[in-house]
């Protein structure tokens, strides 16, 4: 069966961001329901190529509209999978995101997050050493050579194929004014906030606090349902955070928990530090991954790799920015001892444009020998970086390449699928 909503949805991806609402009713609506004003509340029936029966079952489980189906799919997703192809539901949801936004540009402009905090909280600093692959002296090189930033400062990462466009609030009080006083200009159209601390300016925190209010008060009166994240930064390996400081922390948590229904206290706030990379590549790994709207799936899928590998760690990097796109550990501790290990590897990689192989062997704290694994793949076109753990000795030297990306190809290809489809912003 031909899927007709892929052809479009490409399509609409290739084209420019002056897409009009008309022109996706015309792609992506029936005949009969193209001339309808309210899009969002017309039901399911209206899009195309979905038939009455299927309709019918969606409505039987709960979603009976397209605004229902591009805010609540989540909910329904495994459920669903279970009666239709998962690349029939994948258009489906998408083409409910597009008729549901409001303004049809962020169709292409990829997903936006910003980085606000005060100044010299290490905003700069994160974004550098997330994409930094030389030696750490280099990298506090690069660092020690920042100045302040001055107003907005842009940048771009490609992850996955989704464009993730950065966008650095400078922390100097003249421009935080300009931020709260004008929050429509910066804030629209933004997938995640990060609110990035100095732990180690404790004269600070309270003015870190207070602009911390001032930015979720303004955010709040936009009604934007944006996540938000707390990156506790400069959390250095050497530096002991106080009683007085903890108790700030928690009350910034509690205050976030609170007044930010998209915060979640659990598992929105990050230690993060640029002495220990891994911290930061798991923050923003965490964050793109939701981004995607993968999650959850690609989670699953990793597990299911992990055990057919009979790895205690897997894990699959994005060649250009760093980032873990997949992974699965069975224990927490495992992901921050492979993600230490992927620095440590590619540090000593001089050509990273030809096919590479890293094996190292490591010595935990339990006594337990891993065995760290480190290979280049390419995958539904694209590059990546493949990392693993393994106590399993025959698998280390009798790595099948051609095996592995068969395993990677049968329980990820649903997910690199419906990622092209997702990355664009529910508001």
């Amino acid at each position: 069966m031909e899927i007709l909503y892929n052809r479009n949805l490409n399509n609409l991806y290739l084209t420019d961001g002056d897409k009009n609402m008309s022109e996706l009713k015309n792609k992506l609506l029936k005949e009969e329901y193209k001339d309808q004003p309210e899009v969002k509340k017309l039901p399911i029936l209206a899009l195309l190529e979905i038939s009455e029966d299927e309709a019918k079952f969606l409505k039987e489980i709960g979603l009976e509209t397209i605004e229902g189906l591009a805010t609540e799919w989540s909910n329904y997703y495994d459920k669903i999978a279970k009666r239709i192809p998962k690349e029939r539901i994948n258009s489906w949801i998408a083409a409910s995101r597009l008729l549901s936004l409001e303004d049809t540009k962020k169709v292409t402009s990829g997903a936006k997050i910003i980085m606000v905090g005060i100044d010299n909280a290490g905003k700069t600093s994160l974004s550098i050493a997330l994409k930094h692959r030389g030696a750490l002296s280099l990298l506090f090189q690069k660092l020690y050579a920042l100045t302040p930033t001055r107003g907005l400062l842009r940048s771009k990462i490609e992850v996955f194929g989704l464009d993730v466009h950065m966008h650095e609030l400078g922390g100097q009080s003249i421009y935080r004014e300009d931020y709260l006083n004008n929050p429509q200009q910066y804030f629209i159209g933004t997938d995640i906030i990060i609110f990035v601390l100095d732990v180690q300016a404790k004269e600070r925190f309270e003015e870190s606090f207070e602009y911390l209010k001032q930015i979720t008060n303004v955010t709040n009166s936009l009604k934007l349902k944006v996540p938000w994240k707390i990156f506790f930064h400069k959390s250095d390996p050497e530096y002991e955070i106080d009683d007085k400081s903890a108790e700030i922390f928690s009350s910034i948590i509690d205050y976030m928990s609170k007044n930010c229904p998209h915060f979640n206290p659990a598992k929105d706030f990050f230690r993060t530090s640029v002495k220990i990379r891994s911290s930061i590549l798991g923050a923003f790994s965490h964050i793109f991954r939701e981004i995607s709207l993968i999650q959850d799936g690609v989670k699953n899928a990793s597990q299911k790799i992990a055990e057919e590998l009979n790895a205690d760690f897997f894990g699959l990097y994005d060649f250009r920015s760093n980032v873990c796109f997949a992974q699965f550990a069975k224990e927490e501790n495992l992901t921050d001892v492979s993600h230490n290990a992927y620095y440590e590897a590619i540090e000593t990689i001089v050509n990273m444009r030809e096919p590479f192989l890293r094996i190292r062997r490591y010595t935990l704290e339990n006594e337990v020998n891993e065995i760290f694994i480190l290979r280049d793949l390419r995958f539904g076109g694209d590059r990546y970086i493949m990392a693993m753990l393994t106590q399993d000795e025959e698998i280390a030297r009798n790595l099948d390449q051609d095996a592995i990306q068969e395993i990677i190809d049968e329980q990820l290809q649903d997910w690199i699928e419906f990622r092209g489809y997702a990355t664009f912003p529910l508001e």
